[in-house]
């Protein structure tokens, strides 16, 4: 018979045994740790320390005004999607900074650079911003100038200087590879006469030269719409004003537009595609032809068109040549179109986690465990100011950076930078990301 009291001096050293090992863990055994050096970093979820914080002041917020992209018609959830350039513009710009507009007009950008805030104001509200997908050293804002009035600027970061600024109308975007801009406006029209489209593109890192418009003349292609305008002598005098490489597209509800390089721009519209090529500063048609046109962005254009027998005959061509390759009819059905998608060669996914095909990643699990993290301090700010509830209703909102692992976290006077635990998804869709 074993003494009670050796039983109990047992278990309480195996106790002090097991609370040491606790405490250890998860520290590898060289640093005089007790567990594996090779804990999973899913196991990590749930603690982020901030990186760093900007407080709001009452009336800020990161929305913008008067955004409306004229191939986004369905409003964009504020916390954006995977940050990428052929998405609409959101004010969580990448793990660098935000845009913020103010009660009374006013706007601007920070940025976090250097273990500093910098900040560029503006003296009208924001409807876009954007830093180029490539450097991050270009910043690309609209801003409302006035009723149905907007500008379109360029400015160098983090010195901000503006190189260029235009009229435009109240969105403007980058190229996919981040070499240029584009941005435009509606010119005037007969009542009742089609849309038309004035779009430019600027570069970024060199002279704008001489502006240019696109004269529709390819021999093999279809002309231009009767009375459309050719010459600079056909635009307003806003349209002749404004600098670039400047062409003029028929315009419906429903008609969309990519710019996946510099020197490359698709349309789709009713009547079905067109595929515009820079060439000498001037736009120009390379090809055009019936059907559906979508992006696969950033891998691929694709497009579909009905068979007389029933059916779709399917093909995809890389965004910068018109290189159509028939894809297998036992291929499933595409996604309906929506920016939000990204596509890999197995599949397509978006920051929501919808999955089309297989696209090859884990399951997104950080924007929930980012959430809960912060919910605590959410409800607090509830309390300390009215304007919280207005803003956020439901909770934190949660902006993920997954390509630059990193989340903006709107808690009310606060948005937090944080780093997300680096998971191999992040680097897989990093890979996804580049144009």
């Amino acid at each position: 018979m074993i003494p009670t009291k050796y039983i109990i001096a047992t278990l309480f050293i195996a106790a002090m045994l097991l609370l040491f090992a606790v405490v250890q863990a998860p520290r590898p055994l060289g640093e005089g740790g007790m567990g594996s050096a090779d804990v999973p970093a899913v196991m990590s979820l749930g603690a982020y320390d901030p990186v760093t914080d900007f407080q709001l002041e009452d009336g800020w917020a990161p929305r913008f005004q008067g955004t409306e992209d004229p191939d986004q018609l369905e409003p964009w959830p504020f916390g954006g999607g995977f940050g990428a350039p052929w998405e609409p513009a959101s004010p969580y710009l990448a793990d660098q900074g935000l845009a913020l507009n103010g009660p009374k007009g006013d706007s601007e950008v920070v940025l976090w650079r250097g273990l500093e805030w910098r900040h560029y104001r503006f003296d009208a509200p924001l409807c876009s911003a954007r830093l180029d997908p490539v450097k991050g050293n270009r910043l690309l804002v609209t801003l409302q100038m006035g009723p149905d009035r907007f500008e379109t600027r360029l400015l160098e970061v983090p010195e901000g200087q503006v190189l260029w600024s235009a009229q435009s109308g109240p969105w403007s975007r980058f190229s996919w590879d981040g070499r240029a801009a584009l941005f435009g406006f509606f010119e005037p029209s007969e009542p009742k006469a089609e849309a038309r489209l004035l779009l430019t593109a600027l570069p970024l890192d060199s002279d704008l030269g001489e502006p240019t418009l696109a004269a529709w003349d390819e021999p093999g292609l279809p002309p231009a719409p009767r009375g459309w305008p050719v010459k600079p002598e056909g635009l307003s005098d806003d349209g002749r004003d404004l600098p670039g490489a400047r062409l003029v597209i028929p315009w419906h509800a429903g008609d969309h537009l990519w710019f996946p390089r510099s020197d490359r721009l698709w349309v789709a519209d009713l009547q079905g595609w067109t595929a515009w090529k820079l060439v000498s500063g001037r736009w120009v048609r390379r090809a055009a032809g019936p059907g559906l046109l979508e992006a696969h962005p950033p891998l691929a254009m694709a497009l579909a068109e009905p068979l007389p027998e029933g059916g779709m005959d399917r093909k995809t061509t890389p965004p910068d040549r018109v290189d159509w390759t028939p894809v297998p009819a036992e291929d499933p059905p595409w996604p309906a179109y929506d920016a939000a998608w990204a596509w890999t060669q197995g599949g397509a996914l978006d920051a929501w986690d919808r999955r089309w095909g297989a696209p090859g990643l884990a399951p997104e699990r950080q924007r929930q465990a980012v959430t809960d993290y912060f919910r605590a301090e959410w409800r607090t700010d509830l309390e300390l100011r009215a304007s919280v509830k207005g803003w956020l209703p439901g909770g934190p909102e949660v902006a993920l950076r997954e390509a630059q692992s990193a989340a903006w976290v709107w808690v009310g006077t606060r948005i937090v930078l944080v780093r997300l635990v680096d998971v191999p998804r992040l680097r897989l869709v990093r890979r996804l990301l580049q144009p």
